[in-house]
């Protein structure tokens, strides 16, 4: 009785911005930080897709939307401090 999960296959796709973030990190590369930065701009305009443009939305999507976002600002803040500490 083993589960199944929907999204089992696709975990390579969903950690692909997490470890290019923490690569670009540990390594110092502006680049990979950059290419992170990029993805989570992307990410972005999905949350704000599920929040405004879906068709039903549900109260709880609308917080756990919300939530998200502000992780992802707090996230590109701190992306873009760190780029401009790599950089000086």
């Amino acid at each position: 009785n083993r589960f199944h999960l929907s999204y089992e296959d696709r975990l390579r796709e969903l950690a692909f911005p997490f470890l290019q973030g923490v690569r670009g990190n540990l390594t110092e590369e502006e680049s990979l930080l950059g290419l992170s930065l990029v993805m989570t701009v992307g990410s972005t305009f999905l949350a704000v897709y599920f929040i405004v443009w879906q068709t039903y939305v549900l109260k709880t999507d609308i917080i756990l939307n919300t939530v998200l976002l502000v992780l992802y600002g707090m996230e590109s803040i701190l992306k873009v401090s760190t780029i401009a500490a790599f950089t000086s």
